[in-house]
């Protein structure tokens, strides 16, 4: 009885003991599996971690990139403001200079009108040499004088230039070609001019010859006298012969 009771005993120990290393085993187990999971928790934290710090990264660099380049839209428009308030005052100096032109314009167009009308009544009662070349010159004065794409300044230069011309041919002589009627013909002729104090023609064959009588206001046609003199003073004026002293009719200056 004694020897099945210790039998029993024994058979009871192992039983606790199979089930102690069985609940052992299982505790073992979960501690596993627990340790896995929570090394996947790190791990995916980790990933997590990385991820957020590429993004504070990422941000970070947008952020310095952001400041470097509103620093330098700063210094742009500060100086696009600078550069705005130079051209605001070269505006207004430009209007003072526009406005202060207006008022000199009142007293400056008056005057120009005057030269201009001043100048074809010279030309009207001067001797008519050159009167085509001198009459387009002067219709281009009196068209340009009302342009407003002509500035005041262009305006006096251009009527300005024309009187010096106009000076010029009182101090020189000149021989052109052109045409003359003479008894309701039309004949080719050389003309001299003799500064302003008169105008010789003579045809190329020397058979007309004529000059400009100011108190008559009217060629007076010579008939061949004075064309050996008339060709002298051709010759002269082209520069075909040395000056000479020659003999022609000079009417007498008006005092």
């Amino acid at each position: 009885m004694k020897i099945n009771f210790i039998i029993l005993c024994s058979f009871l120990s192992i039983n606790l003991l199979a089930q102690s290393i069985s609940e052992n085993e299982k505790l073992v187990d979960q501690s596993i599996a627990n340790q896995s999971s929570i090394i996947e928790s790190l791990q995916a934290i980790q990933k997590r971690i990385d991820s957020l710090d590429a993004e504070s990264k990422k941000l970070t660099n947008e952020y310095k990139d952001t400041i470097v380049e509103y620093e330098i839209l700063k210094n742009y428009d500060d100086q696009l403001e600078r550069i705005t308030e130079s051209q605001f005052i070269e505006i207004k100096s430009f209007i003072d200079q526009i406005e202060s032109l207006d008022e000199t314009n009142k007293y400056v167009l008056p005057l120009l009108e005057r030269m201009v009308v001043a100048l074809r009544e010279l030309i009207e009662i001067d001797v008519p040499f050159l009167i085509d070349e001198r009459m387009a010159r002067l219709e281009e004065l009196e068209s340009i004088l009302y342009q407003a794409n002509f500035t005041t300044a262009e305006k006096f230069r251009k009527i300005y230039e024309a009187y010096q011309i106009e000076n010029e041919y009182g101090r020189t002589i000149e021989a052109y070609s052109s045409s003359i009627s003479v008894d309701g013909i039309v004949l080719a002729a050389d003309f001299f001019r003799l500064g302003r104090l008169n105008l010789f023609y003579r045809t190329p064959d020397g058979k007309e010859t004529g000059y400009w009588d100011k108190q008559v206001n009217n060629w007076q046609h010579l008939s061949g006298k004075y064309a050996d003199d008339i060709e002298a003073g051709l010759k002269i004026a082209y520069k075909q012969a040395p000056p000479d002293f020659i003999n022609l009719p000079v009417m007498e200056v008006e005092r």
